[in-house]
């Protein structure tokens, strides 16, 4: 299982860079005299400084030349990075070099069509990875700790206090209320916070993993922060 999350995390951190390649790999073709020659393309695109982008189609141009079909080698490439923008360059790439009705201006169209489109997924990212954190440290530090410093404070106060007035038994009453009241909140906060956290990442899968990672945490701060008043 952990390797492959490791190799999940691998392909993914891949496919970005080559995502990230391809957007310039489309402004300099726009700028080119001749886009549709296929291997002129491919050349240019093997020669890429991304390091990704110039292995993956050093190797394609290499099959080709052997005699593969392009369109075969094309399709091998899109399932192997199942990538929108991928699968949208390599359309062009083979329509422009095909049946010619591609031109320059269409990949700088598509190139600034995908920074925009970029821009919004950047922004959109920023924006779940603050809530992303901020569910974090409240679930894990600041709810518990609240909480743990609350509890401490209503011991010592039954303890210096006649609570009988309230409807308590012993000074101890108002305490374990308190103490199991918070436990339960603590734990109910935490699932949800994980469950919204995995919903937040489009895998409901991972609000285990979540709570596995978060409830010992806040139950740990919860403790520490009794003993610190």
């Amino acid at each position: 299982m952990r390797l492959k999350l490791i190799e999940k995390i691998k392909n993914g951190s891949r496919k970005k860079s080559l995502e990230n390649g391809l957007v310039d790999e489309l402004l300099k073709l726009s700028s080119a005299p001749k886009t549709n020659d296929l291997q002129i393309v491919l050349e240019k695109l093997s020669e890429s400084r991304n390091k990704i982008i110039s292995e993956e189609f050093s190797g394609l141009k290499a099959k080709i030349d052997r005699g593969h079909k392009p369109k075969e080698m094309f399709e091998i490439l899109r399932n192997k990075y199942h990538s929108e923008i991928l699968d949208r360059f390599l359309e062009l790439v083979y329509l422009s070099t095909t049946a010619g009705t591609v031109s320059s201006s269409d990949y700088k169209q598509v190139a600034d069509n995908f920074l925009k489109s970029k821009q919004l997924i950047d922004e959109r990212s920023s924006l779940l990875l603050m809530q992303k954190y901020t569910i974090i440290f409240a679930g894990g530090l600041i709810v518990p700790g609240i909480l743990g410093i609350v509890i401490a404070l209503v011991e010592k106060l039954g303890s210096t206090m006649d609570l009988g007035l309230l409807g308590f038994q012993a000074s101890t009453g108002l305490y374990q209320v308190s103490y199991y009241c918070a436990m339960i909140y603590i734990l109910e906060y935490v699932l949800i916070s994980s469950i919204y956290l995995a919903l937040l990442e489009s895998e409901p899968r991972k609000a285990f993993a979540y709570l596995v990672f978060l409830l010992p945490i806040g139950f740990l701060i919860f403790f520490c922060s009794m003993l610190l008043v």
